[in-house]
């Protein structure tokens, strides 16, 4: 067992290619053997590079990304591995034909002998061309597939071998991708192969511009959204579903009536849209019984889409995905494991600043003794201070972290957060950190493309939480007013985050803030429960004019290989707007929380809509009728319709967002406090309670939190923060108040 403690700061960070001859150079926790290398750059039919499933662009690109992966380890295979008989006992395996086995093994080594003389044969000259070649000869090499040229070999050798270069090409990948997918992409699959850095995977899209199907694999309002964003964009949806809960969902419908068909997961929610080796083979085996001979090309231009369900950010599940040729929208495995490790993440960002992180410490281990006597040791040379909060490294949603108000109590912390990670199955590994009582919760929205274009979309104020997980979330934060620049440099920040992970999609950078200063937490992987609130209050300048942001558009338009097309400048500010949770809960005083011990908690129930009804903008616009009021935008992203039944254990139905512009900036938030009130009050959902089983309860109405989102509204201190004023205002502050009214 090993342990790492790591408390304050980072030595410089080391190019992670810039290795010892002897080193291998392979995706961050994958493998590529000398085999796969030889007989994909051969062009040997039936080898593939087995990790890489779904590499954009085929047997060409295949080709490309073995050869590459020669380049940067061939001479250690050639001097340390005894490659030749891997490859011919490979080759023995598949071929029959004992001359074309002789062959191939010759041509072999002929392929490393030329690589290594090409190495050698690297001039000065060909150092200050590589700019000229980039621009003048290896697209024309690419399009001609001209692989084996002496001059196109140089050029990935010196890509390999010095940074510099390579960042030149991948700068030149940048900078080409939106004219090459306009006019040849599958040229740019092969320009994306050629560049992208041999020691991570390649994003995991379909090749350029061939995305036909979206295989939703979320449920609800999010799998709802996913459906119909599919359609918006021209695909076809294909919906997974539990066949025990979910057969006639809102989803399903959707998709059917939209030309698209839905592919039934046996079992309970854990078992059905958690089960990545089910939908795999459920996915795989209705694809072959619809389309026949040609099915797996018809899967290979397929999507899944895992929303912010149990999938999105499991790297096994990406892996897996990957390896049955299934593209999966979203980062790769080796993001989401160094992105979505706390402890990786805390390291980084301290790195970028080290006053970014909170003091503490990462311990690699999962000993409770060793983990104890690492964290009173640290404290008692002064590396932190009591209270403090002790965390799973993968863990989330408010769960497998526990407060330590003083080292007495550090043993029976360490005991619920080890059981925790235990219960998830969560990777091993923990990090403790001196607590900073009520802090405010902020993110920032990131959208980053597989060319390395990123772009944000400002900042949330997510403090409004109960049981450690938000019910209202606001973009951009009212604490903005207070503290000029502060946006700019945790918005830049995120963006470098998102950068140096290699990330591909649409993820959050999440962070404390109290008194001016912030300390980094995480990265989320996955888009957010409350990405609508930053598409409502943003919008992207065009020369036609304004577009809204559709981050789940963009999600499957980066799938498709598209890259981003505007720039950051173009993301502008059109409203404030706050999002409400609508959940199917409600507060009740009189109960105990067993979490805390606390008296009131927010209480779950499950029912069927009889009614939900949005209120007309125009008609809460004349009710306000305040002259200040520019615009105003009401939203409802719901996972049910009137006569569907809800039975989730998660409570969150729906999300109702409300969005302002005003002709006086100072009085922005406090008009959005106002018309969300009155919107809320206009809201009408309304149905039964019904039994584990879906029968309606006679007499017993289903509750929601509607009420209770009125009530938050109308609290003082939400009145100051509405007025710029957030004294009080901290993550915990809404049951506190609840319970203190009683």
């Amino acid at each position: 067992m090993t342990t790492a403690v790591r408390i304050s700061s980072l030595p410089a960070r080391k190019d992670p290619q810039a290795l010892p001859p002897w080193k291998l150079v392979l995706p961050r926790g994958g493998y590529v053997s000398s085999t796969e290398a030889l007989t994909t750059a051969m062009g040997v039919p039936g080898f593939v590079l087995l990790d890489l499933g779904t590499v954009a662009g085929g047997n060409d690109a295949h080709r490309l990304l073995g050869l590459r992966y020669l380049v940067a380890n061939g001479e250690v295979w050639r001097t340390h591995f005894g490659w030749q008989r891997s490859l011919e006992t490979a080759l023995r395996r598949e071929l029959n034909d004992e001359v074309r086995v002789q062959d191939l093994l010759s041509e072999a080594d002929d392929l490393l002998s030329r690589l290594r003389d090409a190495r050698a044969s690297i001039t000065p000259a060909d150092r200050e061309g590589f700019a000229g070649y980039l621009e003048g000869g290896l697209l024309r090499a690419l399009e001609q597939r001209e692989l084996e040229d002496e001059r196109f070999l140089r050029f990935l050798i010196l890509e390999q071998d010095e940074p510099s270069l390579r960042d030149q090409a991948a700068e030149f990948l940048r900078a080409r991708a939106a004219d090459l997918y306009r006019d040849d992409p599958q040229l740019l699959d092969l320009l994306y192969a050629a560049v992208h850095r041999l020691d991570a995977y390649p994003a995991t899209t379909v090749s350029a511009g061939q995305l036909r199907y979206i295989l939703v694999a979320d449920k609800g309002e999010m799998g709802v959204r996913a459906t119909r964003e599919a359609l918006a964009l021209g695909k076809i949806p294909v919906v997974l579903y539990s066949v025990t809960d979910d057969k006639d969902a809102l989803q399903v419908r959707i998709a059917r009536e939209g030309g698209g068909f839905a592919v039934g997961l046996e079992g309970n929610f854990r078992e059905s849209y958690a089960n990545y080796i089910q939908i795999a083979d459920k996915v795989r085996a209705e694809f072959a019984r619809r389309f026949g001979d040609r099915w797996e090309d018809e899967l290979s231009r397929a999507g899944l889409y895992p929303g912010y369900g149990p999938l999105a950010e499991n790297a096994a599940a990406i892996r897996h995905f990957r390896q049955k040729n299934i593209v999966f929208v979203g980062p790769m495995q080796d993001v989401v494991e160094n992105a979505g490790d706390k402890r990786k993440f805390r390291l980084m960002a301290q790195e970028f600043d080290p006053a970014a992180v909170t003091p503490g410490l990462v311990i690699d281990s999962d000993d409770p003794a060793e983990i104890q006597r690492i964290i009173l040791e640290t404290h008692a040379a002064g590396g932190f201070s009591f209270p403090g909060r002790l965390k799973a490294a993968n863990g989330g949603g408010g769960r497998g972290q526990a407060v330590i108000p003083t080292e007495e109590q550090v043993p029976q912390a360490i005991q619920k957060v080890l059981g925790e990670i235990k219960a998830y199955n969560w990777q091993p590994g923990v990090m403790f950190e001196q607590n900073i009582p009520e802090t405010i919760h902020l993110e920032v929205q990131v959208l980053r493309d597989r060319y390395g274009n990123t772009r944000h979309f400002g900042m949330r104020d997510c403090s409004e939480q109960r049981a450690s997980q938000k019910i209202q979330e606001e973009a951009p934060p009212a604490l903005l007013r207070r503290y000029p620049g502060l946006e700019e440099r945790i918005c830049g920040l995120a963006v470098r985050i998102a950068e140096r992970v290699g990330y591909v999609g649409a993820g959050t950078v999440e962070l404390m803030f109290k008194d001016g200063k912030f300390y980094f937490l995480e990265m989320n992987t996955r888009i957010q429960v409350e990405h609508p609130v930053s598409e409502e209050s943003y919008g992207i300048k065009r020369k036609r004019g304004r577009a809204p942001v559709n981050l789940v558009a963009w999600q499957m338009r980066i799938a498709d290989g598209q890259a981003i097309d505007f720039e950051q400048q173009q993301v502008v500010q059109t409203h404030c707007s706050r999002e409400f949770r609508i959940n199917a809960e409600s507060w009740k005083p009189e109960l105990r929380d067993s979490r805390d011990g606390g008296k009131g908690l927010f209480l779950p129930n499950a029912g069927v809509f009889d009614r939900i009804a949005l209120p007309d903008a125009d008609a809460v616009r004349e009710a306000l009728g305040d002259k200040d009021l520019a615009d105003l935008k009401i939203r409802f992203d719901c996972g049910f319709e009137e006569g569907d039944v809800l039975v989730n254990k998660d409570p969150t139905f729906g999300k109702l967002i409300v969005s302002v512009s005003s002709k006086d900036p100072d009085r922005a938030y406090e008009l959005l406090r106002l018309a969300s009130l009155e919107v809320l009050k206009r809201l009408k959902i309304e149905g039964r309670q019904v039994r584990p089983d879906g029968t309606p309860i006679a007499g017993s109405p289903f509750m929601t939190n509607i009420q209770d989102h009125v009530r938050i509204l109308k609290l003082p201190l939400f009145k100051r923060h509405s007025s710029n004023d957030d004294r009080g205002r901290h993550v915990n502050w809404v049951v506190a108040a609840f319970r203190a009214e009683g």
